[in-house]
């Protein structure tokens, strides 16, 4: 991911999520579609509420992939847990494997 400056020309609503579709593959870019788990209005049924879709590269994805991964696991003051280092492992091989 790049090194330059995030910048929020325009406010950006933080979007609360519980749950992802299976991902779409479009050729190079795939699509994961995030959705939270709610009651239907009509019936009262469990459901699944779209509430975003994001678009990007599969190279893009999995380095978003990692940074999540890499905050879930990385303990302030100790050292990185394996499931961390597996992900990065799978992360930096060869592109034919992804």
């Amino acid at each position: 991911m790049s090194a330059a400056p995030i910048v929020e020309p325009c406010v950006c609503s933080d979007v609360f999520v519980t749950g992802a579709a299976p991902l779409t593959f479009m050729g190079d870019n795939l699509r994961l579609t995030l959705f939270v788990s709610q009651r239907s209005s009509y019936d009262g049924s469990p459901e699944n509420a779209v509430v975003t879709k994001l678009v990007g590269s599969r190279s893009d994805m999995l380095e978003i992939a990692a940074a999540i991964v890499r905050g879930c696991y990385t303990i302030p003051g100790k050292a990185e847990r394996d499931g961390e280092r597996i992900f990065l492992e799978i992360l930096e091989a060869p592109a034919e494997r992804h």
